[in-house]
């Protein structure tokens, strides 16, 4: 259930944003396995709209990855999937500095369709038995 925004420097090609997406989601899917709905917007931005210590456009936007994703995840599972992120990442772009930032929400402030997904007994049942 996690949703992604990867902030990057405008210019990457089709078919190197798909081998990105496609890592980035087999390792999201690794750590969060419940439910198969993982969502990544990637957000390009023009030199000229990236400014870094003050100074616009002076170099490409380092990376940066928000995760929004429901509590309950262990810990190594969240080291395991953030190295192999960072290493697509790196693939992808060459770029220093690039930074992952998790939020992450209990099922009593997460709503899908209108429903709150605490409510759901059983779907709160089969998430804390997938991340167990």
């Amino acid at each position: 259930m996690p949703i992604g925004y990867l902030d990057v420097p405008a210019g990457l090609d089709v078919g190197g944003k798909r081998e990105l997406v496609k890592a980035m989601y087999e390792a999201l899917r690794e750590a969060y396995p419940f439910p198969d709905d993982h969502r990544i917007f990637l957000r390009e931005w023009p030199l000229e709209s990236v400014s870094q210590n003050g100074l616009l456009g002076s170099e490409p936007a380092r990376p940066v990855f928000l995760i929004h994703g429901p509590q309950g995840v262990d810990i190594d599972a969240k080291r395991k999937m953030l190295k192999k992120i960072s290493a697509a990442v790196a693939e992808a772009y060459h770029l220093p500095d690039f930074m992952t930032f998790i939020q992450e929400y209990p099922l009593d402030h997460v709503v899908h369709d209108g429903d709150i997904l605490a409510d759901d007994q059983q779907r709160v049942a089969e998430q804390r038995e997938a991340y167990r």
